[in-house]
């Protein structure tokens, strides 16, 4: 029989299972002596521990325990069997275990005795302390990547521009501002946020305040928080084993929180994504001097304070770090001034995309540096040869797929709009009641805050008051021009005769191919978006031939806007 059937005993009863077979093995064999020891020592420490745990009345929680001490027990028997050819498998297996068990003992410590309920649901779900002894090894010695730290600072990229300001500003937020704990660095994918906060990192007045106890830790779009934990221990120079479930990774966090509120502490959370809300709670709930949290993310989280916005480089940036990306070894570039500028012009300030192309015209003949800029001049996006760029900009609309189609939607609709010009959100309103039936307007203002907190468009507020009329004439909307040719991107993966947005840009006096053509004899447009430098016969022709086949019609200059509602 089991003894972890034994009833209210059971705990007790493998514990002095495991404490006998440690103490025989330890007089029968002289080959773990030493390790052997250590573990009778520790369970020393937890005898007295196991005997307060025992008065309790309940047995939740007590059994499965017992059977952990239990197989402990196993394996301490075994070691007396083991041959000298295997006495490297089982000095590691004993290190673990005692390892194990002083984790136990210091959580047993910690939390106390004082909760009887609440101690014995840790008890419940401390199996992973004695379960994963022999996983964990397994992992470690297959895997030596994943004992390794990654919670240690990276370095910045040996180039980095257009930062010194933005990491002046974040040094006063953090530093100088005891009232602030945490502070969300935000801006759109490829905007230099995890560069940022390197530097941060990286600062000497930064290191020198934290005493370099700082941390780094990559959130990303799953948040592991098991995996968290386990590298912070690991920072320090301790293991922990395999958590079951999140309940054992929340209470050793705090514990390591609880042990470092005495000295000066610095996390870094990097590319913390929306639905990550619960995982900040848990860092940020402590409040202590010295403690400071600086989040990266495209996603603003405004219940944790008011987040920093990290604005694109301006232009003289912008070309430093194209000269340095599309420099040779050997610093020697083909391109003229005005060639470069024209490059610049259409990375629209994104560093990622400024880096990404000047990569790819590195050691480039002229020729194709120009076919580059021609293709874009006749309509070409960026984001057709720049995959990484299309990947890191994607995954900001993928992440709205599931649970937020309508604001996808609507910010797909931004994309109709004229690059460089704000939109009024009076039109937003009209057009998002005819095309969602968003009749209250209240409804659209709340999507362009939502599409806002995401990186993805800019709400100008120039005046808190509404207007009589009922119409939020002083609101505004503005988006990045790369996050416009996302959205003309994403439209344009559909044939043409089924997209739903047709986005239609002039260049000179050329029309589109597929338009002269005329192979479709209707299209399905519900939203249609003409570019043209001016007002002329082209964009008649357009509006002849596609606005009845049109609900609703958008027709865009550089000169002015406006809709058509057709009935």
């Amino acid at each position: 029989m089991s003894v972890a059937s034994v009833g209210m005993g059971a705990l007790r009863t493998a514990f002095q299972v495991l404490f006998d077979a440690v103490k025989s093995a330890q007089e029968e064999t002289t080959m773990f002596k030493h390790l052997l020891g250590h573990i009778k020592s520790t369970l020393d420490s937890l005898e007295p521990l196991i005997k307060d745990i025992e008065n309790y009345n309940s047995k939740e929680g007590l059994e499965y325990f017992a059977i952990q001490m239990e197989e402990a027990a196993n394996l301490v028997q075994k070691c007396g069997k083991v041959g000298v050819w295997r006495k490297y498998k089982y000095t590691n297996k004993l290190h673990q275990l005692d390892k194990s068990l002083r984790r136990v003992f210091d959580l047993l410590k910690v939390q106390g005795i004082k909760d009887a309920r609440e101690t014995l649901v840790s008890l419940r779900n401390i199996e992973t302390a004695l379960s994963g002894i022999e996983e964990n090894l397994v992992m470690t010695s297959n895997h030596p990547e994943k004992a390794k730290c990654s919670s240690a600072v990276p370095e910045p990229p040996c180039i980095t521009v257009g930062l010194d300001f933005p990491l002046k500003e974040l040094k006063m937020k953090l530093l100088k501002d005891k009232k602030v704990s945490m502070l969300v660095l935000t801006a759109a994918g490829g905007c230099g946020k995890t560069t940022l906060a390197k530097m941060f990192c990286q600062d000497q007045e930064v290191k020198d305040t934290f005493k370099n106890n700082i941390f780094f830790v990559n959130v990303s779009k799953n948040p592991n928080l098991d995996l968290i934990v386990h590298e912070l221990y690991q920072r320090k120079g301790s293991e922990l084993p395999a958590f079951q479930n999140e309940f054992m990774a929340v209470k050793w966090l705090q514990i390591f929180l609880k042990e470092s509120r005495h000295n000066p502490l610095l996390f870094v959370l990097d590319d913390v994504w929306s639905g990550s809300e619960s995982l900040l709670d848990k860092f940020d709930q402590f409040k202590f001097s010295n403690y400071k949290i600086l989040v990266t993310s495209r996603f603003a989280f405004p219940r944790f304070g008011s987040p920093y916005h990290l604005a694109l480089l301006n232009d003289g940036d912008a070309m430093a770090l194209f000269h340095y990306s599309a420099s040779s070894e050997d610093k020697s570039s083909y391109t003229s001034e005005d060639l470069s500028r024209k490059i610049i012009k259409r990375c629209k300030g994104c560093p990622l995309a400024i880096a990404l192309v000047g990569r790819a015209l590195r050691g480039q003949p002229i020729e194709i540096w120009q076919k580059r800029v021609l293709e874009w001049c006749k309509g070409s996006s960026i984001l057709d040869s720049d995959k990484d760029l299309l990947a890191c900009l994607q995954s900001s609309l993928d992440a709205l797929d599931k649970e937020k189609t309508i604001i996808k939607e609507c910010f797909l609709d931004l994309g109709s709009f004229p690059e460089d010009q704000r939109i009024a959100a009076a039109i937003l309103i009209d057009m998002w009641a005819e095309l969602y039936g968003l009749d209250e307007e209240i409804l659209t203002i709340a999507n362009l805050h939502e599409l806002t907190t995401r990186s993805l468009a800019n709400l100008v507020v120039t005046r808190h008051e509404r207007e009589a009329d009922g119409y939020y004439t002083e609101h505004f909307v503005t988006q990045h021009d790369m996050l416009r040719e996302l959205a003309i991107h994403r439209v344009s993966q559909d044939p043409i005769d089924q997209r739903e947005r047709l986005v239609i840009n002039i260049c000179g006096d050329n029309l589109p191919k597929w338009l002269t053509e005329q192979k479709y004899q209707a299209f399905k447009a519900r939203l249609l978006s003409i570019s043209t430098g001016s007002i002329n016969l082209y964009s008649k022709y357009l509006y002849m031939h596609t606005c009845m086949c049109a609900r609703t019609m958008l027709v865009c200059t550089h000169r002015r806007s406006f809709i058509l509602r057709l009935q």
